[in-house]
């Protein structure tokens, strides 16, 4: 699962890190989480305000390095979670060819918590995706960068509802009802 924002190094490192520690699967479930960004800014370091709020939620903010979405990034991602429609639309326009498996993480939430597919993994995603709403920027995750600790806790806390619904779902555990 590869989570795409604009530069990755607030939204989509957090997201990243966030889905690896709610996951209660078993390994063999074999969910793999990582980021990028769209443009991207690549060598950075993670936003120091959403690092504490990953801190904060028990995660670790050190260690992520940026980098920009790439054709050979996409072609290795089973699914792709946009946290802006604008991102989605950049993608359409720069790899067209992997359009299908791009979704917006609130469309994908929503998505998640209407499906009563039994059993996680692939089975979970296809049948959400077969009821999916058409994303839109209404569902966009506003961008915390530069604008201080209230910022990054909404922009965490909206994530993470989020999360709360794809990542047991993906895992085949009981989704949380009412987490949107």
């Amino acid at each position: 699962m590869l989570f795409v924002c604009t530069a990755n190094i607030s939204r989509s490192p957090y997201a990243e890190r966030r889905a690896a520690l709610m996951e209660a699967g078993p390994p063999e479930a074999g969910l793999r989480f990582a980021s990028a960004g769209v443009p991207g800014h690549p060598g950075k370091g993670m936003d120091r305000a959403m690092a504490a709020e990953l801190v904060s939620r028990g995660g670790e903010g050190n260690g992520h390095v940026s980098r920009s979405l790439s054709a050979a990034i996409l072609e290795a991602a089973d699914v792709v979670i946009t946290v802006e429609f604008a991102q989605r639309l950049r993608i359409a326009e720069s790899w067209p060819e992997h359009v299908a498996k791009v979704f917006g993480l609130h469309q994908l939430a929503d998505a998640m918590e209407r499906s009563h597919t039994v059993g996680g993994g692939l089975e979970a995603l296809d049948g959400a995706l077969a009821i999916a709403r058409p994303d839109s920027l209404a569902w966009d995750v506003a961008d915390p960068y530069k604008r201080g600790k209230a910022a990054a806790r909404a922009c965490a806390d909206d994530i993470d509802e989020a999360l709360a619904v794809i990542v047991p779902a993906l895992v085949g555990a009981p989704v949380r009802a009412g987490a949107l």
